[in-house]
């Protein structure tokens, strides 16, 4: 029961923080660039199932959605798809790192997991969950904040905690 409060909760959260906000952007234009939240991705839906496996895991306080690690998702997201380039380096050399950066999220931690191929969400984070790295990241104790996106194929999780 406690579970399911807990869920509801986070979904109730999520929505209310699943608008489009828009950040800055680092590039050329000072114009802001509109964030997308994946292609058909319910984010509410993905933080209640986070925060679920989290709290079957001991760790019962939900995940916040960050309108930041949504940018550095998507950002990492669309250039695996763009380019077919299935790495956890972008391909421009970029790093989680440089993506939660130019993102304008400092972070203290930060983990990213990401899947290509699977039919859906449900069954990336199966996989991802019977993956040992995958399942440390989503389980990491440190993690306080998400972002998710999907792009054609590729679905990227990017966990973290603001300093």
């Amino acid at each position: 029961m406690k579970i399911r409060a807990i869920a509801a909760m986070a979904t109730i959260g999520l929505a209310l923080a699943a608008c489009t906000p828009t950040v800055p952007s680092r590039g050329t234009s000072d114009a802001p660039q509109r964030l997308t939240f994946g292609q058909s991705v319910d984010i509410a839906a993905v933080g209640a199932r986070v925060s679920a496996l989290r709290a079957q895991n001991g760790l019962t306080r939900p995940l916040a959605h960050s309108a930041p690690l949504q940018a550095a998702a998507q950002a990492h997201a669309d250039d695996m798809a763009r380019t077919g380039n299935f790495s956890h380096t972008g391909s421009n050399g970029s790093t989680l790192t440089t993506r939660t950066r130019a993102a304008s999220y400092n972070a203290c931690f930060a983990a990213e997991n990401i899947a290509a191929g699977q039919g859906s969400v449900q069954q990336v984070f199966v996989d991802w969950m019977n993956s040992r790295g995958h399942r440390r990241n989503i389980l990491a104790p440190q993690a306080t904040q998400f972002g998710f996106a999907r792009s054609g194929p590729y679905y990227v999780l990017v966990l973290g905690r603001s300093c």
